[in-house]
């Protein structure tokens, strides 16, 4: 039986893409502090308004510290993402029309999952290693969801350097 085709496509883009979504206030991070010092660095310099934690209520400060954050990508935090964390696995990118609220909103229905033990387990889906697998790996109805009001996800791809932008197929 031959397999099923993928629900998503892989489509390279540009640096210059990404500048102009985040210069149309289209594009997201979704950032890793577990990743890298400079992420959590940053995190704490944007503040929980700009970059807030995707981790809701009190959390201990030693899961903040490795916890995903979101934020709107402007240019300066683009070129700061290039300049210094472009080369490690640094989190991932979304775009999108929607507010910040609503793709933190929709991002953080992902962070947990149960396995096939009835086990509750974060994923780590923002992870650019895990997110194109996941994704291929979904049916019609789960990258539906996945996506929601997303456009695209959007991973660095650590080869090459270059970025790939996951899109639904029609």
């Amino acid at each position: 039986m031959p397999a099923a085709a993928s629900q998503v496509e892989a489509l390279p883009a540009t640096f210059q893409d990404l500048a102009r979504l985040a210069a149309e206030k289209k594009l997201y991070a979704v950032l890793d502090a577990c990743a890298s010092p400079a992420i959590q660095a940053k995190v704490e310099g944007l503040g929980p308004d700009l970059a807030p934690c995707l981790y809701r209520g009190n959390v201990d400060p030693k899961v903040l510290a490795v916890a995903p954050y979101v934020a709107a990508v402007d240019p300066p935090l683009l070129d700061w993402l290039r300049s210094t964390v472009w080369a490690e696995p640094w989190g991932i990118f979304v775009a999108t029309p929607a507010d910040l609220k609503t793709v933190r909103t929709h991002l953080r229905k992902f962070l947990v999952v149960k396995n096939p033990q009835g086990e509750t387990l974060y994923f780590r889906y923002y992870d650019p290693r895990v997110l194109a697998t996941f994704l291929g790996s979904c049916n019609r109805e789960e990258v539906e969801e996945s996506f929601g009001p997303l456009l695209a996800y959007g991973y660095v791809v650590a080869q090459d350097l270059e970025v790939r932008l996951l899109c639904k197929r029609i």
